[in-house]
């Protein structure tokens, strides 16, 4: 696979941590190593829903063989 520009990736520092309060908690947060900005999330299932928010306009790659 050849990357053609930096728009074909993305790349993120994950953190992932439990937090206890009365029940087990998971939290994370995602650092953009290009940027910089750093974004929260209370739940896996948030950090999910956001990957997928960001990825949602990306256009399908074309069948090119590597």
């Amino acid at each position: 696979m050849e990357l053609k520009n930096k728009d074909d990736y993305l790349s993120f520092l994950l953190r992932l941590w439990r937090v206890e309060n009365g029940e087990q908690n998971k939290r994370a947060s995602l650092e953009n190593v290009e940027s910089g900005e750093k974004r929260g999330f209370a739940s896996l299932d948030e950090l999910l829903n956001y990957l997928s928010e960001i990825t949602t306009d990306w256009e399908e790659p074309s069948s090119e063989k590597d």
